[in-house]
């Protein structure tokens, strides 16, 4: 162990980029996540939704084959696209990049898979202002059998 580690009680920059060289390690910024929904996800959580599943499959066997499965995972998407970084001369304060607005609408962006492993095309969902009764339109859906 180097002097300077007993020294500093702490390892040194050098020794954090060879760790990482040797380990194929980086250094990344974290996505955030709620603390409600990281501790959510644990074994008993996990467990009853499988008991769930196992409940409603012996209910109704038709879902036994994952036709009838779906998972949707919704996220906000910008119409704004954010500017790359450019290469500009040093000492210039404002760099500019056209985009297709200044302020942006946050529309959701919809995705679904079947468990059966079939995906449905993307769905994305634009807020409206002024909702007119003529916008809807019903379907009426058949039951399962």
């Amino acid at each position: 162990m180097p002097p300077s580690w007993e020294k500093n009680e702490m390892a040194g920059k050098d020794w954090l980029m060879s760790f990482k060289r040797r380990n194929e390690l980086s250094i990344r910024r974290p996505e955030p996540c709620s603390r409600s929904r990281a501790t959510a996800f644990n074994q008993n959580n996990v467990a009853k939704f499988f008991e769930n599943l196992e409940r409603l499959i012996k209910r109704n066997p038709a879902f036994a084959d994952g036709t009838r499965i779906f998972n949707l995972d919704e996220t906000s998407t910008t119409t704004v696209q954010r500017p790359q970084k450019v290469v500009a001369p040093k000492g210039r304060k404002c760099i500019g990049k056209v985009t297709s607005g200044e302020r942006g609408t946050l529309v959701t962006t919809c995705c679904i898979i079947g468990a059966s492993g079939i995906a449905l095309p993307s769905i994305i969902v634009f807020p409206r202002k002024n909702f007119k009764d003529h916008m809807i339109k019903i379907h009426h859906l058949e039951p399962w059998d």
